[in-house]
C-alpha cells in the first residue's frame, strides 16, 4: 500500500472510531462507501506531518552528515544521534 493509501485508510478508520460513518455498504459498494467515508482533512494533516518529519530529517542530516566524516564518527554513532534527534 502506498503512503497515500495508508493515510486514506487511517482516515476512514478514524471516522468509524470517532464519528459517524457517511456510508456503510456491503462488498458490492465497498469502494463507493470508502470514498464517501474518506476524511480529507485527516489525510491532509497526515501528509503535512509526514512532510514535516522528512524536512526535519533532511535538516538534521545536512548539518550532521557533512561533519561526521571530518569528526571521525562511525556511521552507527551517527544513526544513534539521529534516532535521539527524532525522539525515538
Amino acid at each position: 500500500m502506498s503512503r497515500q493509501e495508508d493515510f486514506i485508510q487511517a482516515g476512514i478508520e478514524y471516522r468509524f472510531k470517532h464519528g459517524k460513518p457517511m456510508a456503510i455498504g456491503g462488498s458490492n459498494f465497498f469502494e463507493m462507501a470508502n470514498e464517501m467515508n474518506r476524511t480529507k482533512p485527516f489525510e491532509a494533516g497526515a501528509e503535512y506531518g509526514y512532510q514535516y518529519a522528512v524536512d526535519k530529517a533532511c535538516e538534521w542530516l545536512e548539518t550532521h552528515i557533512l561533519h561526521a566524516e571530518a569528526d571521525g564518527y562511525m556511521t552507527t554513532d551517527l544513526f544513534k544521534q539521529f534516532k535521539q534527534f527524532i525522539g525515538e
